[in-house]
């Protein structure tokens, strides 16, 4: 098994949820997702979409996991985003109306 494959079968296993269920939910046949959880095949990116909404579990660790993404190339957005998952959506809203006034200011300035 791979390591996202463990992650995958972990995360359906965790939520009470058959082969044949997920199947019934996202389309993905339940082979496929056998193969996938085992190692046996690659996921696409629109898989992971898929099974990370249904998991609820978090999506662009999965996409680390595939290889679709490294650890570079998301560096930069982490530290951005450190602890924002500490904040309410009521806060989340006000920091990005301040992202927004920012960059509203910087494309002025560029013109």
């Amino acid at each position: 098994m791979s390591v996202l494959g463990d992650r995958l079968k972990e995360s359906r296993e965790k939520c009470g949820l058959s082969l044949k269920k997920v199947n019934q939910i996202t389309g993905i046949t339940d082979s496929r997702l056998s193969k996938m959880e085992r190692g046996q095949i690659n996921c696409t990116p629109d898989d992971l979409k898929k099974l990370a909404q249904l998991y609820n579990i978090q999506l662009i660790p999965l996409y680390v996991l595939a290889g679709y993404l490294t650890e570079e190339d998301i560096r930069e957005y982490q530290f951005v985003f450190r602890g924002v998952s500490s904040l309410d959506d009521e806060e989340k809203q006000l920091i990005q109306a301040q992202i927004d006034i920012f960059n509203k200011k910087w494309k002025v300035e560029q013109i």
